[in-house]
């Protein structure tokens, strides 16, 4: 369901901000957004407050207690991270799928010289990967038995599919490999997330999660940057295809160097 209302809200909000800038203006569009925000700010205002953890009265609990466990548990969680296949080729084929390989910064560049369009045109570009990705939310249950192969054949589709989009100048085709890209992204996320989960024990998960989070963070963040910077230096189009190509065989290098990750399943035993 969060990733099914996310990627709604990721399909029609560009869509609808490339029809307000393309219609009555910039200025509109920003309004519209701040009016947005101070709604759904007013109504946390009606959600309930979670209780307060009950407070640390051992007598051992000095002020910097709560850093040295923190420093601790980070500690923990990167000694248990580089000591598992499993976990690391999953970090590895995350970074595979985000460095070199987001062309999101790339869309206005693109819808005016690849696709001879405007403002509305660049809303549909962002919408169409949330478009592939609701469909991958709505349709997700096989994912629940699935496992390492079907995470590589997913990255391997993002990957793919945003090469075609990259060499292609027919509007309807890239969305159609926009769409692919998102719902490849989407299976990915998922299976990511959940082996992730399950190859992790329970004391663990948590601080492993949260190294998960950071490079899922960063990764998206550092891939734009460097598809822009591979564009001053080539083309536009020329930048996503070459970092799509990395993905492809960055995928495949680590599917070949992790057998963990390919044998990682979640179904049951006997399924």
């Amino acid at each position: 369901m969060t990733a099914a209302s996310t990627q709604f809200a990721a399909l029609l909000g560009p869509a609808v901000g490339g029809l307000l800038i393309a219609g009555p203006g910039l200025a509109v569009c920003y309004a519209v957004d701040a009016v947005g925000f101070l709604v759904f700010s007013a109504a946390l205002l009606f959600v309930r407050p979670l209780p307060p953890a009950a407070p640390d009265t051992a007598p051992d609990a000095a002020p910097n207690k709560g850093v040295r466990q923190a420093f601790t548990s980070v500690a923990d969680g990167l000694c248990y991270t580089r000591g598992h296949r499993l976990v690391v080729g999953l970090l590895l084929i995350d970074a595979a799928a985000m460095v070199f390989t987001m062309p999101q910064a790339l869309y206005p560049v693109l819808a005016d010289e690849q696709f001879g369009g405007g403002p509305g045109l660049v809303g549909l570009l962002y919408a169409a990967p949330a478009l592939g990705a609701l469909v991958g939310a709505a349709t997700s249950g096989w994912t629940a038995r699935a496992g390492g192969h079907a995470l590589i054949g997913a990255v391997l589709l993002w990957g793919v599919s945003l090469t075609g989009f990259g060499l292609t100048s027919l509007l309807p085709l890239a969305l159609v490999l926009l769409a692919l890209a998102g719902l490849g992204d989407l299976i990915s996320e998922t299976l990511r997330s959940a082996l992730l989960q399950h190859g992790t024990p329970d004391g663990l998960r948590g601080r492993v999660s949260s190294l998960w989070m950071v490079q899922a963070t960063v990764s998206p963040a550092l891939g734009n940057a460097v598809v822009g910077f591979l564009a001053e230096l080539t083309s536009a189009s020329a930048a996503v295809v070459t970092g799509e190509v990395v993905c492809v065989v960055a995928t495949l290098a680590v599917a070949a160097a992790f057998p963990a990750l390919r044998r990682a399943t979640l179904a049951a035993p006997g399924e």
